[in-house]
């Protein structure tokens, strides 16, 4: 179908919006598409892998900064210990200190980690003196001793 100028273009686009994405979505699904996309992008990362690197970083900060939103907005903006709100100090802490443990059983981050399983309980918000205090000093942050 031919179009003579974008904005016609534009309107049978937001008339049949629903029947192209459902379209475009089993298009997108077909094995024989998807192996030649693959092929195209395959191509065009060897070309450009400098610009494609670039682009990685800053979706892999959009993303880790997203994850980081929502933990802190589950467990918690501030140090359950010593009240720190500064969110580039905090961290998630495993309250059982069993943290090293996890992390080897689990081999993906932390982070990822509790939004795929719902946020469990067992962790809570820790500034990164508390948590590492509490580590050093046999599970005791040394704001709670005294």
């Amino acid at each position: 179908m031919g179009y003579k100028t974008k904005e016609q273009r534009k309107i049978h686009y937001d008339k049949n919006k629903d029947k192209i994405n459902e379209h475009r979505r089993k298009y997108s699904k077909n094995p024989e598409v998807r192996k030649r996309i693959s092929k195209q992008f395959k191509k065009w990362k060897e070309k450009n892998l400098v610009k494609f690197k670039e682009k990685s970083k800053i979706y892999k900060k959009r993303y880790d900064d997203k994850t980081k939103e929502m933990i802190f907005n589950h467990y918690g903006k501030v140090c359950a210990c010593c009240g720190e709100s500064n969110i580039n100090f905090l961290s998630i802490d495993h309250i059982d200190g069993s943290g090293t443990k996890h992390r080897k059983k689990i081999k993906i981050k932390i982070n990822n980690w509790l939004i795929n399983n719902n946020f469990p309980d067992g962790f809570q918000t820790l500034c990164f003196n508390c948590n590492w205090g509490k580590h050093i000093n046999g599970g005791i942050c040394p704001h709670q001793q005294s």
